[in-house]
């Protein structure tokens, strides 16, 4: 199979089932109530793309340059790529923006990129369309 490699790939992250912009810890960890709660993706070590959590639905469009780890395989890179190259990711982050604007997180989620292949990555380069992930649980 011909490996398309050092393009840009586009994803397609769909957000479903955001919990409010209110949130409280289920396990009572942190007793401080986050409000008004916002959702973003990590860009480098900021946080962009802010939403507010209370939407149906959210969806980003992280870009990645392709390129091949040594074992054969997608290796994703870029400013939202994140971990070692055995385990890329990216982050989904939850926070809230104060006054002054700044975006304080309280949670991110890992979405691991490791189980997209160069069938799924080709497919995308070639057709032009993201490769679509979804994740519906807030």
């Amino acid at each position: 199979m011909r490996k398309i490699t050092n393009t840009c790939l586009k994803l397609k992250v769909i957000c479903t089932e955001l919990p409010g912009t209110l949130f409280e810890d289920p396990y009572g960890h942190d007793p401080e109530v986050k409000e008004p709660v916002y959702l973003g993706i990590q860009h480098g070590k900021e946080v962009v793309e802010q939403v507010p959590a209370d939407r149906c639905e959210v969806v980003f469009y992280p870009e990645f340059r392709v390129g091949e780890k040594p074992d054969g395989s997608p290796n994703f890179l870029g400013p939202y790529a994140q971990g070692r190259p055995a385990d890329r990711f990216f982050y989904l982050s939850w926070g809230m923006v104060r006054d002054s604007g700044d975006f304080e997180m309280f949670r991110r989620l890992k979405i691991r990129l490791g189980h997209l292949d160069w069938a799924q990555v080709n497919r995308a380069l070639e057709s032009g369309d993201p490769i679509v992930l979804t994740y519906s649980h807030g």
